[in-house]
């Protein structure tokens, strides 16, 4: 441990950018990380029956608008131009998603064009407000219905969002919606204002993988913080990208999260696109993924019989298991805020970052930029 100048706790892509920052600065850095494999939530590897690329926890799909991050990222690896685009599954019938002028002509057997179909919903959502007395939305269901109506609302975001968190949406708050857009026009991209997009052509993995080459950097698999960390110097920093709650024994009570599981099979019944989701209350899955269609730089992967399908399960979150998703509330702020005070206490030394660390909800380009300004910040 003398010869580093940081640890860092998990070899995620928040992570794995710190240590190549700091490993380009001069300086020694020590990565860990408990499971067998790099790249935390990204990882992906080759089926080597179909060739295909899997996302072994879910679609990953980079997208930015941010210069910077673009231009760190592609150092690593080349990126195909895939766009991504989703439907979703009501009643049997497939919808364009997020909602746009398809998706409202189909869902009311309409033929309206932007002008007639933003007029329309406006007054539906006007109607069904004030049926239920919504003048401030409280919460996601009271937003939700002030946005698109109670008949676009019930058929494509209540059921799913009640699924995803295990609650009423009427629990939840109102800012998820903000990160789901409307549009009256037949754009059917899902990262609409994405300046760049793609997935990468040797998957997520590799991309880590050559971060990690840097010769300043050594890296210690199925290494776990607790069983280190009385050996660490008192000089040696430490980015601990890991749980907060977990990394205190869960002193304060469990902070609240999300997990996942997934189903998988190599089927020749693929879905015939990459995403759909299914937006009805019966089908326990919240969306499936057919990965084949990601690798759009590969035609022979893309157009063969088999697919590798997996569908999403929303999951309560267990101790010792996989925490996907920040439960967002000022409870849960709260009480991640007083682990942060408590962490200062007993790690002095100990700064926390990533998607868990920061108990944020974060996109992959956000967690590069955040991780690129820390750098800087430890530069200083």
């Amino acid at each position: 441990m003398n010869n580093f100048n940081y640890l860092i706790v998990g070899a995620g892509i928040f992570g794995a950018t710190v240590a190549e920052r700091l490993a380009s600065k001069g300086k020694k850095v020590l990565v860990i990380d408990r499971r067998p494999y790099v790249a935390g939530n990204i990882y992906t590897y080759t089926d080597k029956e179909t060739g295909i690329e899997v996302h072994k926890y879910g679609s990953h799909i980079f997208h930015t608008e941010m210069d910077e991050v673009w231009d760190y990222i592609t150092r690593f690896t080349e990126f195909n131009d895939y766009t991504h685009t989703v439907d979703t599954r009501h009643e049997g019938k497939l919808y364009p998603m997020p909602i746009n002028l398809d998706t409202i002509n189909l869902l009311y057997g309409a033929n309206m064009d932007a002008a007639e179909a933003e007029k329309f919903v406006a007054e539906e959502a006007r109607r069904d407000s004030e049926k239920y007395g919504i003048n401030e939305p409280k919460n996601f269901e009271e937003k939700g219905i002030s946005l698109v109506g109670e008949k676009l609302y019930e058929a494509f975001l209540k059921n799913y969002t009640e699924k995803q968190w295990n609650t009423a949406a009427t629990n939840l708050s109102a800012e998820i919606l903000s990160r789901i857009p409307v549009r009256f026009s037949h754009d059917n991209r899902y990262f609409m204002t994405a300046k760049h997009q793609g997935i990468p052509c040797e998957g997520y993995t590799k991309i880590v993988e050559k971060m990690l080459e840097n010769e300043n950097i050594e890296v210690k698999l199925e290494t776990d913080f607790k069983e280190i960390k009385d050996e660490i110097p008192e000089e040696v920093k430490i980015i601990y990208c890991g749980q907060i709650d977990e990394l205190l024994d869960y002193e304060l009570g469990v902070l609240p999260w999300r997990s996942l599981r997934f189903e998988e099979e190599k089927t020749e019944n693929g879905l015939g696109e990459a995403v759909i989701n299914e937006a009805d209350k019966e089908v326990p899955y919240t969306r499936a993924h057919d990965y084949k269609y990601y690798q759009i730089h590969q035609p022979e992967i893309v157009g063969q019989k088999m697919s590798f399908v997996s569908k999403e399960y929303p999951a309560d979150f267990e101790k010792g298991g996989e925490a996907y998703y920040p439960v967002d509330n000022p409870e849960s702020a709260k009480l991640y805020d007083k682990y942060v005070a408590l962490v200062k206490e007993r790690y002095p030394n100990l700064i926390l970052g990533g998607r868990l660390g920061a108990y944020k909800y974060w996109d992959m380009d956000k967690a590069i930029k955040n991780a690129l300004e820390l750098v800087e910040k430890l530069a200083k």
